[in-house]
């Protein structure tokens, strides 16, 4: 009996010595399987999360203009250039406004001048035209666009739709229909606002043309800020009369361009506009010859400005003339006669 006693002991002491403890319970181990990868999978997931939640999406960029690829920019300084482009016994308009990398080309001058207003243009830094505005069929006025159409793009092309008969003009047109973004026949009443500079079409009226190739010429007032220009392209007695009945004081600006290259029905009864306009400065464009053939004497125009008090610059005679602005305040300077 005791026998039994003793082995039944003896298997009761055998069995706990064998036993393993249960998966798991090994402390050492389970601390371990804390700072596995799992966690740092987390703590990843987590930095994710966080990152996205906290990240500032950067601004849209401004919205393109369609038509005219520019950098908008209203508050910097512009320049407008009076291009000289005329000649021994030939007169010539040529006008560039740049503002940034946008620019305005007004006329280009006669044909025989016109690679001297892409070399001007190229030695601006002018990469391509925004608006390039035809002011009437004069050929002083339109004769050089065929040569800087050869080297530019134009962005929109501006006139006043009147060909005035002139079968080299009509083939201009239907060139620049054809190579331009877009083409608009301006009158008075339409407005365009340009990087700030605000573009006012006063002449041609629908309600009053005159069939004649200088009255029915495109004007242009440009404003921005406190500064303002007037471009009178050939207008004359009529259409400067018109513009004084209809529309007044809308005419005046500080800086104008003399009308007609400042001689014969251009200036023969520019008092009257004068006082409407009320100009401190005049930019007077074209040839130095002053002969009957080639439109007459500017002195009595320039006695004229001299009684008003107004200043004037000639292109022809110092060459080209250079208006800046910040649009408060100006400056006039001439660039010399190679420019």
């Amino acid at each position: 009996m005791r026998i039994w006693i003793l082995l039944a002991c003896l298997m009761l002491l055998l069995g706990c010595a064998g036993e393993q403890p249960p998966a798991g319970e090994n402390k050492s181990n389970g601390a371990n399987k804390t700072n596995e990868s799992p966690i740092k999978i987390i703590s990843g997931e987590q930095k994710n999360q966080t990152i996205l939640k906290n990240e500032t999406k950067p601004p849209p960029p401004p919205e393109e203009n369609k038509s005219m690829q520019y950098t908008y920019d209203p508050e910097q300084r512009f320049s407008i250039f009076f291009i000289n482009v005329g000649g021994p016994a030939l007169h010539g308009d040529a006008i560039l406004l740049k503002k940034g990398d946008m620019d305005i080309l007004v006329d280009a001058g006669p044909m025989q001048n016109g690679s001297k207003v892409v070399d001007f243009l190229r030695a601006r830094g002018v990469d391509d035209i925004e608006v390039l505005i035809s002011t009437n069929a004069d050929p002083r006025h339109y004769g050089g666009i065929g040569t800087v159409a050869d080297n530019y793009k134009i962005e929109e092309f501006w006139w006043n739709g009147e060909t005035s008969d002139d079968p080299d003009y009509s083939a201009l047109i239907k060139r620049m229909e054809n190579e331009s973004k877009a083409v608009k026949i301006v009158d008075a009443g339409f407005n365009a606002d340009l990087n700030g500079i605000n573009i006012s079409v006063l002449n041609p009226s629908i309600a009053k043309k005159f069939d004649d190739v200088n009255n029915d010429a495109i004007v242009l007032r440009m404003a921005d800020r406190n500064f303002s220009m007037l471009l009178t392209s050939g207008i004359q007695t009529g259409a400067q009369g018109m513009l004084i009945n209809e529309i007044g004081s809308q005419v005046k600006a500080r800086v104008m361009q003399a009308p007609y290259y400042g001689v014969g029905a251009g200036t023969s009864n520019i008092g009257i506009f004068l006082l409407s306009a009320k100009p401190e400065t005049v930019i007077i464009s074209g040839s130095s010859d002053e002969s009957a053939q080639n439109g007459g004497s500017r002195e009595p125009f320039k006695r004229i400005m001299a009684q008003y008090k107004i200043a004037y610059f000639e292109n022809y005679k110092n060459g080209t003339i250079k208006v800046t602005s910040d649009g408060n305040e100006y400056a006039v300077m001439a660039l010399g006669k190679g420019q």
